[in-house]
C-alpha cells in the first residue's frame, strides 16, 4: 500500500484542480436553519466551507471531483491513490495529460494509458499494465518526481452527484456551528457522524 513505507515508496501528491462547486449552498442552509434574511450569508458560506472540509477529512475523501498527480522518483508498478473512487485521466488529444506520465532519460515528458485500477480497493490501487513500454522505465537520472499518475477522485462534478446523506451531515454540522458559535470541546454532532460513516475511507 502507498501509505506503508515499509512496503512501498511514498510519492508527492499535487492538487491539479480544486473546484469551486459547493456540496451545499447558502440557500439550502438558510432553508434548513429557517433563516430569511441575508445579513449572515457570508458567515454561512464560511461555515459551509468549514463543515465540508471537516466531513471530507473525516471520510478521507473528496465529495466533488478533484484532480491530482501523484509523483515518484522512479517508475512504480503499484501505488495507492490515497482516495477511493478514483479514475485515471484519459488522453483525449492535444495537450491533455495521460493517466501515466514519465520524464524519460532524454528529459522528455511522455504519457501512456497503460495502467488500470482495482475498482474494489479502498483507497484505489493503480497498477502498471503489462503493455507499459519497457523503454519508459529508463527515467531521467538524478532527478526527482520523474514518474507520476494523474487521476480524479470524487462522486462527481455536481452537488447532485453527492449522496444525500453526506449533504445532510454537512447541514447538521453547519447548524451546530451556527447555534454554538463559541469555541468549545465538542466532536461532530452524533447524527452527522452516523450519516458519514458509510462513506469513510480506511487507509
Amino acid at each position: 500500500m502507498y501509505l506503508d513505507p515499509n512496503i512501498n515508496k511514498q510519492g508527492d501528491l499535487y492538487l491539479v484542480d480544486d473546484p469551486a462547486t459547493k456540496v451545499v449552498t447558502v440557500a439550502e442552509i438558510k432553508e434548513h436553519l429557517r433563516i430569511d434574511t441575508t445579513y449572515e450569508d457570508t458567515l454561512l458560506g464560511l461555515y459551509i466551507d468549514s463543515a465540508t472540509e471537516m466531513a471530507e477529512n473525516y471520510c478521507a475523501r473528496h465529495f466533488i471531483t478533484h484532480e491530482y498527480e501523484l509523483y515518484f522518483n522512479e517508475v512504480v508498478d503499484k501505488a495507492s491513490l490515497i482516495f477511493p473512487d478514483c479514475t485515471l485521466v484519459v488522453h483525449t488529444g492535444g495537450n491533455s495529460p495521460y493517466g501515466v506520465n514519465v520524464i524519460d532519460e532524454n528529459g522528455f515528458q511522455i504519457g501512456s494509458d497503460a495502467a488500470y485500477l482495482d475498482a474494489f480497493s479502498n483507497p484505489s490501487i493503480v497498477y502498471l499494465a503489462s503493455t507499459y513500454p519497457a523503454i519508459l522505465r529508463n527515467t531521467k537520472k538524478d532527478a526527482s518526481n520523474v514518474f507520476w499518475y494523474r487521476f480524479k477522485t470524487g462522486f462527481g462534478d455536481a452537488a447532485s452527484d453527492v449522496p444525500q446523506a453526506i449533504k445532510q451531515a454537512i447541514m447538521l454540522i453547519v447548524g451546530d456551528m451556527y447555534y454554538f458559535r463559541e469555541d468549545r470541546k465538542r466532536s461532530f454532532p452524533m447524527a452527522s457522524e452516523i450519516l458519514l460513516q458509510p462513506y469513510k475511507c480506511y487507509h
